[in-house]
C-alpha cells in the first residue's frame, strides 16, 4: 500500500505521517506523525501518534473529526515549543 506521506493540516497544525513498512504498521493501533514547521525543509523532530480508527487507511486524515485532544496533549508534552512552532489558541483552550 502507498501511504500518504505529503503534508496535511489539521486546523492550520502541519502534520507529516512517518513512512514505515505495511508490517510495521499492521501490528500497530496508531501512526507516528511529525509536527511540521510551515514553509521550512527543516522538519522539525517531534513526533506524536493518531490512532488508526481517526485514519484512512494509507494515512490519511479522516474528514469532520475532531481529534484536538491529540494536539492537546502534544502541547502539553512541549512538543510544539520544542518543535518552534507557534501554538494555536484552539489547542490553549
Amino acid at each position: 500500500m502507498k501511504y500518504n506521506t505529503n503534508v496535511q493540516n489539521y486546523k492550520g497544525v502541519s502534520i507529516r505521517l512517518i513512512k514505515y513498512t505495511e508490517k510495521h504498521f499492521a501490528r500497530l493501533k496508531a501512526k507516528r506523525f511529525l509536527l511540521i514547521k510551515p514553509k521550512e525543509n527543516d522538519y522539525p523532530s517531534q513526533n506524536f501518534w493518531i490512532p488508526n480508527c481517526y485514519l484512512e487507511p494509507d494515512g490519511t486524515l479522516k474528514s469532520n473529526i475532531n481529534i484536538d485532544w491529540i494536539f492537546q496533549k502534544a502541547y502539553r508534552a512541549n512538543k510544539f515549543k520544542y518543535a518552534g512552532i507557534k501554538t494555536p489558541s484552539w489547542i490553549k483552550e
